[in-house]
This record gives structure tokens, sequence and C-alpha cells, in this order.
């Protein structure tokens, strides 16, 4: 991710919402990451990654969601 794609997303961001966002992108897990991807790990380029396993895991669990 540029530092110009980086700003664009910061720029969408809620206010509020933006600390965590940045604390994101530098590959620092807020505690809620950590709580979905446990075994994720920060990357200095891509930022926050999480294993094929964590994605199946996230992905089987958003479509039995009940919203």
């Amino acid at each position: 991710m540029t530092r110009q794609d980086m700003e664009r997303l910061l720029r969408r961001t809620a206010t509020d919402r933006q600390k965590q966002a940045q604390e994101f992108l530098r590959g620092r897990s807020p505690a809620v990451m950590q709580r979905y991807a446990p075994d994720a790990h920060p990357d200095p380029d891509e930022g926050w990654v999480e294993t094929d396993e964590t994605v199946e895991r996230l992905r089987q669990w958003r479509e039995e969601a009940e919203y």
C-alpha cells in the first residue's frame, strides 16, 4: 500500500477510528484484531498479514453471521 493509498484510507475513516487505522497500517494490531486473527503477523510492506487458515475461518464466520 502506497503512502497515497494510506492517506486516502485515513480520509475515509471516521475521526475516532483514525488512530486505530494508523496502528493497523503500521502493522501494530489493535486488540480486536488480535482476537480475530491471533496468528497474524506484521509486515512492513503489507501491514497486518493473516494466515490462509484465519482468512478462511473469518470468511466462514461472516457467511454464517446473523446480521
